[in-house]
């Protein structure tokens, strides 16, 4: 035997030392290190029986401390989940609000813009021109843009007033409202110089004659089967992406470079077209 081998033996009975081995006990004919610090099987045995206790007790601890850990961790992730999609879903209602009073500021100008010109009033129809091209301006994506003011409300003058309230179709019949402000347009180019009900009566009366029939009022919409819709079929639309408005529908393509993409709340512009919709119609 070598000096080593003399040294490091083990006297424990073999019952030992198998079940010591199996503890992780190494015997004397692997043990490669040094012989002073060779245990043997029973002490091995007995040591464990006095640490593994409390190595399990602190496992057993640190095992609680870290499920703990993960439910906190599982909390705080889903209130900020919250919090994310409570703020995306307050940016997407801000960014079709911002749209929607845009398109009425827009409808409200356009409305006293045809009154203007038909009463003749060159100043308010500059007026309301140079405030239709701002609310075009305010229109266009940017980040922080200050809502366009409210345009003055237009005031018509009490003789067209009283036309109107005459003439209830002008105003609420699409048709013949176009119609007469284009028959307004040519009598002026023409050289037409009357004002007030004078005017407003001579453009009736040449509407009449283009119609050839009393201008009682209808139902100017379009009739089934006269269009079709951008989903390929005839009728009414539903509350679609392609039912909204062009100015709506432009700035939803605008926005959709803030909600859709890789990483952001919808992979796909159609899911952003959609989820516009919803909230425009008002879901």
């Amino acid at each position: 035997m070598s000096e080593i081998e003399q040294v490091v033996e083990s006297t424990a009975p073999m019952e030992v030392q198998r079940e010591a081995e199996a503890m992780g006990w190494i015997p004397p004919t692997r043990f490669r290190g040094d012989p002073e610090r060779f245990v043997d099987a029973d002490v091995y045995i007995k040591r464990g029986n006095e640490v593994l206790p409390i190595v399990r007790e602190q496992n057993k601890r640190l095992h609680g401390e870290l499920e703990a850990i993960k439910a906190q961790s599982a909390q705080q992730a889903q209130a900020l989940k919250a919090a994310q999609d409570a703020i995306a879903q307050m940016e997407e209602r801000h960014t079709v609000a911002t749209q929607k009073a845009v398109e009425d500021a827009r409808r409200q100008v356009k409305a006293q813009l045809a009154a203007a010109s038909e009463a003749g009033d060159h100043e308010g129809v500059a007026e309301l021109t140079d405030q239709l091209t701002k609310l075009k301006d305010a229109e266009a994506p940017a980040p922080k843009t200050v809502p366009a003011a409210a345009p003055e409300p237009f005031v018509p003058p009490p003789e067209l007033a009283e036309w109107n309230r005459e003439n209830p179709w002008f105003g609420t019949n699409k048709r013949k409202t176009s119609l007469a402000l284009g028959i307004a347009e040519e009598l002026r180019d023409a050289g037409e110089t009357l004002q007030g009900r004078a005017f407003f009566d001579k453009v009736k009366a040449e509407l009449e004659r283009e119609l050839g029939s009393t201008l009682e009022p209808r139902n100017d919409k379009v009739e089934g089967g006269r269009g079709t819709s951008d989903s390929g079929g005839s009728g009414p639309r539903g509350k679609t992406y392609a039912s909204l408005p062009k100015e709506a529908r432009d700035a939803c393509d605008a926005e959709s470079r803030r909600f859709v993409g890789e990483g952001k709340k919808y992979k796909t512009q159609a899911e952003w077209r959609s989820r516009y919709a919803e909230i425009y119609f008002g879901e």
